[in-house]
């Protein structure tokens, strides 16, 4: 007789009427932590920024428990949705906080690991390596595309009504606080702005010079190169996508590996912050497993 593992593994439906998930008491403990630290230093930190942490989170809080749990219908939509928006809310701020908490640059110390993993000769390589235009417009539209890969996952879940979709958006979630918490621990800005600066400014490309501008221009917080979270939300995306729908992953997989080559390529990040992006993935997927239920093979059951 087969059994119904996703039945067995699956929280009843009435123990999470009226309550937070997971993924959304993590947003709330992310919001309510950079909270504290504005508060901590008034003098040095605008009014407005603990004010509007506090207000999202209040307003977060409150849609997320008036939505309630829905099978279908707009209501269900907007709570799928609605931690979407706030990451990047969460990210815009951070750079206003963490030389509050940490005003250490740590470029060099990681400068000396890479040199210590590739030998002087390959790291100098690395940074002078030719990138023909058409290369380095392709990497850089796969860097792009970061966020929309773990919106895609949650979209064409939520499609399927999946039912161990809260599992997964723990796991995202909380792999995305796990990167932002590194930068205040190791801040750094990357190679672009230290030993690969003239390469950076002058890589070729016909779209991919353009798409770089924009993207400097919209990336607030500047030291986020430790841990590399364009490589650790990307293996969350690919390890959530192979256990709940196979196809997907197809289709993500060779685009999450440009990503994480353009990371190092495109000079954003060292190998060291690609290098731990590892562990701390795993790390960050075994915590949400911890607190929100494993995220069973769907192809197993």
């Amino acid at each position: 007789m087969r059994l119904d593992t996703e039945a067995i593994l699956e929280p009843p439906r009435a123990a999470r009427k009226g309550a937070l998930r997971v993924s959304e008491l993590a947003l709330l403990v992310a919001l309510a932590a950079m909270t504290a630290i504005a508060c901590v230093y008034p003098a040095r930190v605008p009014r407005m920024i603990p004010l509007s942490l506090a207000t999202v989170g209040a307003l977060f809080a409150i849609s997320a428990l008036a939505l309630g749990e829905n099978e279908s219908g707009w209501r269900y939509w907007a709570r799928e949705l609605l931690p979407v928006p706030l990451l990047p809310y969460i990210f815009m701020y951070l750079g206003h906080l963490i030389p509050l908490v940490n005003p250490r640059i740590c470029d060099q110390a990681l400068l000396a690991i890479d040199r210590a993993i590739l030998g002087p000769e390959v790291q100098a390589a690395l940074y002078t390596l030719p990138l023909p235009a058409w290369v380095a417009d392709m990497l850089t539209l796969a860097y792009s595309t970061f966020y929309f890969l773990p919106v895609a996952l949650l979209l064409v879940l939520a499609a399927r009504r999946d039912r161990f979709l809260p599992q997964v958006a723990a796991a995202i979630v909380i792999t995305f606080i796990v990167s932002f918490a590194g930068y205040f621990v190791v801040p750094a800005y990357g190679p672009r702005t230290t030993v690969a600066q003239q390469r950076y400014q002058s890589l070729p490309g016909v779209v991919g010079d353009q798409v770089r501008g924009k993207l400097d221009q919209w990336e607030k917080t500047k030291t986020d190169a430790f841990p590399s979270g364009h490589t650790m939300i990307t293996l969350a995306v690919l390890y959530c996508a192979r256990r709940r729908n196979r196809t997907l992953y197809n289709v993500l997989l060779p685009l999450g590996s440009l990503l994480i080559l353009a990371t190092v390529l495109l000079t954003y990040h060292y190998v060291i912050d690609v290098l731990a992006a590892i562990p701390l993935t795993a790390a960050s997927l075994a915590l949400g497993a911890l607190l929100a239920g494993r995220i069973p093979d769907a192809y197993r059951e």
